[in-house]
């Protein structure tokens, strides 16, 4: 099985690695995904992260990484940019996931209102099965 780990260091990340983790077969692969959105380019369409943005997240999958190892996994590390949900969603598509593993951030019903949660987007527009860790 082909398993993506949706990973960006919050609780909700870590309780998604805990869950991959109890939940590996000898053979499955492991591919975490991190995605940093980034601020809008003065006169330019699209964003980019910035520089800090960027070292976060590497430090995020390295500690994800680091973690499935201590449980005997290798996992592979792809670094996004750009939205998260959108990132999440491309990148199981292009692995041919089978399970997306991801957590929850527990964003207000106002900011779920107005900008919608990256947990409710994946789960509503992935090709696999996706699993939410609480």
């Amino acid at each position: 099985m082909h398993v993506l780990l949706a990973y960006d260091g919050s609780d909700g990340a870590r309780r998604a690695l805990a869950t991959v983790a109890a939940l590996h077969h000898e053979g499955d692969v492991v591919t975490i995904v991190t995605s940093a959105e980034g601020v809008p380019l003065f006169g330019h369409a699209g964003t980019l992260p910035s520089p800090e943005q960027e070292e976060e997240r590497h430090r995020d999958a390295i500690e994800a990484q680091t973690a499935l190892a201590e449980h005997g996994m290798e996992a592979a590390v792809v670094k996004r940019h750009g939205d998260p949900a959108t990132a999440i969603l491309d990148e199981a598509d292009k692995e041919g996931a089978d399970l997306i593993v991801m957590g929850t951030r527990g964003i207000s019903t106002a900011e779920r209102w107005l900008v919608g949660s990256v947990s409710t987007k994946v789960l509503h527009h992935a090709h696999c099965s996706v699993l939410v860790a609480r």
